[in-house]
């Protein structure tokens, strides 16, 4: 049986080990706000937004957020939305063969090698964010500082993500995400009906790829 690629999945493990490097580095949490089984996602955005009010604001610190590795995943409760702050993070640096910075880069591997089978290797974006990473991997990010390399981990799945996004839109009737739609598609051009194979954020992957690790 084929493995499958999840997005959401890829995306909540880079955050859950940038989360983990953040505190092994010795960086306190301004605020842990955990996902709630059958709230909104409106809601938990504005308890996050009042966490982060009361600890000088989003813009003062670093927001990950993903579904526990082990937990149920995507929909459950098993996960949370941490912030820590940025300056904090600017100040401290990361050492040489440190573990956890290792993790997170093997995570962003992860989202990167999925993000190349479903654009494919020739797609700018996906080249864009495998050089990135490329960069990052003959350090393995000693002596940059957790701030650096947090937001380089995450800024880089951007717009390959949006990339999927636009692609994607063409395989549901009516579209998905439709204000990421390329001029061609938002002019009614006909699409095929589904896209083969898994549910919205899957894809298929060959025998050969890894089982997928989750996007927001």
């Amino acid at each position: 049986m084929a493995d499958t690629v999840n997005l959401k999945k890829n995306y909540s493990t880079l955050n859950e080990r940038l989360a983990k490097l953040f505190d092994e580095s010795g960086v306190r949490r301004s605020f842990t706000v955990p996902y709630v089984l059958g709230q909104a996602m409106d809601e938990h955005i504005n308890a996050v937004g009042a966490a982060a009010a009361q600890n000088g604001g989003l813009t003062a610190n670093v927001v990950t957020s993903g579904h526990h590795a082990d937990g149920k995943g995507y929909g459950s409760g098993d996960g949370k939305t941490v912030g820590h702050p940025a300056e904090k993070l600017r100040q401290t640096i990361i050492p040489k063969d440190d573990e956890n910075a290792k993790s997170v880069i093997e995570a962003a591997q992860k989202c990167v090698t999925d993000f190349k089978f479903l654009l494919g290797d020739d797609d700018p974006d996906a080249q864009t964010a495998q050089g990135q990473l490329n960069l990052v991997k003959k350090t393995d990010g000693s002596g940059m500082s957790l701030f650096d390399f947090g937001v380089l981990m995450i800024q880089m799945m951007f717009k390959p993500t949006q990339a999927i996004a636009r692609a994607h839109s063409g395989t549901k009737k009516g579209g998905h995400a439709p204000q990421l739609r390329g001029p061609e598609a938002q002019q009614g051009q006909e699409q095929p009906a589904e896209a083969q194979g898994g549910a919205e954020g899957e894809a298929q992957a060959p025998e050969d790829q890894s089982a997928a690790p989750e996007a927001p």
